[in-house]
C-alpha cells in the first residue's frame, strides 16, 4: 500500500510540473540593438550666426589742383579704415548625399543656401593743417552686408561611435554682397587765418554676387532612425570689393582758385565666419 501511494504521487508531481511551468513568468529577449546607417540622400534646415573682423581700408590714388602744397594735406585726412566688422543672422537650407564605408567613415557631398543679414556701419575722421594755414578734415563713413550666401561642399567624415560622426569640409561660397561708402571734406580758417575755404561730397555704392571657398567642420549625431541633429563652423571667403570715387573740394562762389580733387580707393576684403546648427532628415 505505501509502495502504491507512494508511487501515485510521484506520477502525480511528474503531471503537474509542466503546468507550474506554464504559469510562471517568461523573460522577455533583448531589444535588438538599433542599426545606423548614414548612407542616403538627405534634407534639413539651418539657422546661426555670421560674423567678420575685416575692415573697409581707404588711400588716395591721385589727386591734381593748383594748389599743389595742399595735396599732401588732403590725402593724409582721408580716413584709413572704417571698422565696420559686420554680423548677424544667417539661416536656411541644405541637401546632400552621405556613402558610409569602411565602416567607420563617411564620404558626401553637401549644398546648401541662407538667407543672410550680415551687417555693419562705422564712421571716422580725420583733421589736418595744411601749408596754407587752412584746416582740412574729412569725415566718411562705410557699410557692408551680406544678404545671401550659399555653398557647394565636399564632406569627410569618421565615426568613434555609430550615431556620431565627426567631419570636415569644405568647397565653393558664393554670395551676395553690398559696400557703401562716402566722405565729407571741408577746408576752414583757422583763427586769425587767411586760408580759402573749400568744401566737397562723394558717395557710392557697389552691390554684386562673389564667388570664393569655404573651410570647416561639424558633428552631427543620429538621434532616432532617419534623423539626425548637427552643428558646424565654416570659414569663407568671397575675396575683394573695390570703389573707386573722387573727393573734389570746391571753393565758394568768389573765390578764384581751383577745385582740389582726390580719387579715393576703398577695399572691402569680404572674409568671415558661420556657426550654425541644424536638422536633417534622410528620405532616400
Amino acid at each position: 500500500m505505501r509502495k502504491a501511494a507512494f508511487g501515485f504521487v510521484a506520477v502525480a508531481a511528474m503531471i503537474g510540473t509542466p503546468a507550474l511551468a506554464a504559469d510562471m513568468p517568461v523573460k522577455a529577449p533583448p531589444a535588438p540593438a538599433p542599426v545606423y546607417s548614414w548612407t542616403g540622400w538627405y534634407v534639413g534646415l539651418n539657422a546661426g550666426g555670421g560674423w567678420q573682423n575685416t575692415t573697409i581700408d581707404n588711400g588716395v590714388t591721385s589727386n591734381s589742383g593748383i594748389a599743389f602744397i595742399l595735396f599732401p594735406a588732403l590725402n593724409g585726412a582721408i580716413p584709413q579704415q572704417f571698422n565696420t566688422h559686420p554680423s548677424g543672422f544667417i539661416g536656411g537650407g541644405q541637401i546632400g548625399y552621405n556613402y558610409q564605408f569602411a565602416p567607420n567613415w563617411v564620404a558626401g557631398l553637401e549644398a546648401d543656401f541662407q538667407g543672410a543679414n550680415i551687417k555693419g556701419t562705422a564712421s571716422a575722421a580725420n583733421t589736418v593743417v595744411d601749408a596754407g594755414t587752412g584746416v582740412i578734415t574729412v569725415a566718411g563713413s562705410g557699410s557692408r552686408k551680406i544678404d545671401g550666401l550659399g555653398t557647394q561642399r565636399v564632406r569627410l567624415g569618421w565615426l568613434p561611435v555609430d550615431p556620431l560622426l565627426v567631419y570636415a569640409t569644405g568647397g565653393l561660397a558664393y554670395g551676395r554682397v553690398e559696400t557703401d561708402v562716402s566722405f565729407l571734406g571741408s577746408r576752414i580758417n583757422p583763427p586769425g587765418g587767411g586760408a580759402i575755404p573749400l568744401n566737397g561730397f562723394t558717395a557710392t555704392s557697389q552691390s554684386e554676387t562673389r564667388a570664393g571657398w569655404t573651410l570647416g567642420g561639424g558633428l552631427e549625431w543620429m538621434f532616432a532612425p532617419r534623423w539626425t541633429v548637427k552643428a558646424e563652423y565654416l570659414y569663407y571667403d568671397l575675396g575683394t570689393e573695390t570703389l573707386n570715387q573722387p573727393l573734389t573740394l570746391n571753393p565758394l562762389p568768389g573765390n578764384l582758385v581751383s577745385p582740389i580733387n582726390a580719387n579715393i580707393q576703398s577695399v572691402s576684403r569680404y572674409r568671415g565666419n558661420i556657426a550654425r546648427a541644424g536638422v536633417n532628415y534622410e528620405f532616400w
